[in-house]
């Protein structure tokens, strides 16, 4: 019986399998467009359909390839076309050389929600301007569905392509971005109730572990909820996604979202739902099964006790923080072997300079003065309704005791001599908890960072010192720690210290992984002009998203010096083209590449389960001075 049933569904996949259209001619009805349609190889925009197309140079012959069957175009050459050579040389004459190849290749992408048609080329492609004018030209006459298909500028060298622009239609990646109504940040399942709250009411409080919360705008923080919807865009790297992605909440965006009328139908009810790539899945659900959703997450976080070593009363050198963070915390710790392997592999960037650390063992005395340790140990190990509140004020009395107490005259003389030996005398104080900047916990944005200036009054070491030690008690870092299962009273606070930063020419954040497309090669880098922070924009504020390939330095990828677009600083002046240039964006990618490496190998056996693509680094960078001076100030795990 078995058998007989294994054979019929068999011959009935062989049947459908052969009776699979591979390609098409001409797409001239929606019908034959949905029938060769599939997904982008990559996820950058989302609510998007691509066909692929390609061009027999020999035969002049147009394919647009069912998606379905065949996932590259080479695939289609060997296995349909007879193709005779092996998939190494297809891409060496088809992607790296311009003449004497035997195909043209791209991808009609239909972006639905502003139905617009794109002709992109692979990012590896060096195609010249002619054989695109070709392609396109071909493509037009065979392809109906629209009076308009546009060629999408990609890349730096597209964009840079003047000859192109002038002769056919061409769009580029922000126009594509802005258009977007829909953005998957964490594909994840859950129930809530579902709740819609401004951004002033969000940060009031109100929200709970039951509540899938509807935001206009973007919060700096949120309370751990049931889920994320905002009407603003985010990047995968600003605080609100990456605390979502920490936590395991689901979330996305959809502007259009706070006045959708099906939505607000299910306002204040319970509700299922499903954070798909390019869709939201909703429906009415019970209260019943929010509770026990909320219920089961909460059972499931394990419990965490930290360590920490109170013993050293000195200030602590780079070479002495590097991986040691019992003593110093995890941002000083990972500051500590990033200046290491920096010097060790001769890169062309630097860390801050005057680094040094302030250990726990200052904050232990410090909280001790203040008679801190015994309200520490009174903060209650379970909460409810009732406590929350009193929670509150318990917390607040805390950070006023810590900020009222003097701190000791050794330390500030310590300071004092330190920073008087450097040429500099504004330092920022950069906290650097046991809770911050490790694996499964980044902490980012819980905590306070603040400058202090040498001798001066109002802005003094110990006002800023106190300040960042405060800050390891705010409610939103209390319950943060609350909802992962550690233990408050094994928390420590040290302080990394460093020259500070006025007016920087440029910062932002590398990720030293694909977050578009898995397992795969890539950097992703956000960047914007100043200050004007990446992860926590503005309203409105849009920062330059990229992804480079420099991270090998192979033929077909790395050497050809791509940056691919997802979106430009809208902040940048009309003649400003970019905030970084082409050579800043391979000079700063290759060289975290160099430092992946070496953790990587270093970590090798820890993180068996990891692939090396898809091994991530979280690195904070910026430029400075008129030379625009390459430093990396932050290296976190990802």
């Amino acid at each position: 019986m078995w058998r007989s049933l294994f054979l019929i569904i068999f011959l009935s996949f062989s049947l459908n399998h052969l009776a699979q259209v591979h390609y098409r001619n001409e797409i001239k009805s929606i019908g034959t467009f949905n029938e060769l349609k599939g997904r982008p190889n990559t996820s950058k925009f989302g609510s998007v359909d691509a066909v692929k197309v390609l061009l027999d140079l020999k035969t002049n012959t147009l394919y647009f390839l069912n998606a379905n069957v065949y996932k590259l175009h080479v695939d289609f050459c060997i296995d349909y076309l007879g193709y005779n050579q092996n998939k190494w040389k297809f891409n060496v004459n088809n992607y790296n050389e311009t003449d004497n190849r035997d195909f043209l290749m791209g991808t009609i992408n239909h972006f639905e929600h502003q139905n617009k048609y794109t002709l992109e080329f692979s990012v590896a492609d060096k195609i010249n301007s002619d054989q695109v004018i070709r392609l396109y030209k071909k493509v037009i006459t065979s392809f109906t569905l629209t009076d308009s298909i546009f060629v999408f500028l990609n890349t730096n060298r597209m964009r840079d392509n003047q000859v192109l622009k002038s002769r056919v239609p061409t769009i580029d990646p922000s126009e594509i971005y802005a258009g977007l109504d829909y953005q998957a940040l964490n594909q994840l399942e859950g129930y809530g109730i579902l709740t819609f709250r401004t951004v002033e009411e969000a940060n009031s409080g109100g929200l709970n572990s039951e509540s899938l919360v509807v935001i206009k705008g973007t919060p700096n923080d949120l309370p751990p909820v049931a889920g994320v919807i905002t009407t603003d865009f985010q990047t995968p790297l600003s605080h609100i996604t990456l605390l979502c992605m920490n936590r395991g909440t689901p979330m996305l965006a959809m502007k259009q979202v706070w006045d959708d009328s099906l939505m607000r139908s299910m306002e204040d009810l319970p509700v299922h739902f499903i954070v798909g790539s390019d869709s939201l899945f909703i429906e009415k659900s019970s209260i019943n099964e929010v509770k026990a959703f909320a219920k089961n997450k909460r059972s499931s976080q394990i419990k965490i006790t930290l360590t920490k070593d109170t013993l050293r009363k000195e200030l602590i050198t780079p070479k002495e923080m590097e991986g040691n963070l019992s003593l110093v915390g995890g941002k000083a710790a990972h500051f500590g072997t990033l200046n290491t392997i920096i010097k060790k592999l001769k890169l062309n960037m630097k860390v801050p300079e005057a680094a040094f650390a302030i250990p726990f063992a200052f904050y232990e005395e410090h909280i001790k003065a203040a008679g801190v340790d015994r309200l520490i140990q009174a903060l209650p190990l379970s909460l409810n309704e009732n406590n929350v509140e009193s929670l509150r004020e318990q917390l607040d009395y805390i950070q006023y005791k810590i900020k009222r107490t003097p701190i000791s005259n050794k330390l500030l003389t310590m300071l004092r001599d330190k920073v008087s030996a450097s040429q500099y005398d504004t330092i920022r104080f950069r906290s650097s908890t046991n809770t911050e900047d490790i694996d499964g916990f980044n902490g980012a944005g819980l905590y306070a960072s603040k400058s202090g200036i040498l001798n001066h009054s109002k802005k003094s070491f110990e006002k800023a010192i106190k300040k960042v030690w405060s800050s390891t008690w705010s409610y939103k870092a209390f319950m943060e720690r609350f909802y992962f299962g550690i233990l408050q009273t094994s928390v420590s606070m040290g302080i990394l210290c460093h020259r500070s930063f006025p007016n920087e020419e440029a910062n932002g954040v590398v990720i030293t992984k694909n977050l578009y497309r898995k397992n795969y090669r890539g950097f992703v880098v956000n960047a914007q002009k100043g200050d004007v922070s990446v992860v926590k924009p503005p309203n409105g504020v849009t920062c330059e998203q990229m992804i480079c390939y420099s991270d090998k330095n192979d033929a077909f990828y790395g050497e050809k010096k791509i940056v691919e677009y997802i979106s430009y600083s809208n902040i940048l002046k009309t003649s400003e083209l970019a905030v970084l240039s082409t050579d800043e964006v391979i000079n700063l990618t290759s060289s975290l590449a160099k430092i992946k490496k070496y953790i990587y190998q270093k970590n090798r056996k820890k993180i068996q389960n990891l692939t090396y693509y898809d091994f991530g680094l979280d690195f904070e960078f910026k430029l400075f001075g008129l030379e625009r001076q390459l430093y990396i100030k932050q290296m976190r795990p990802f």
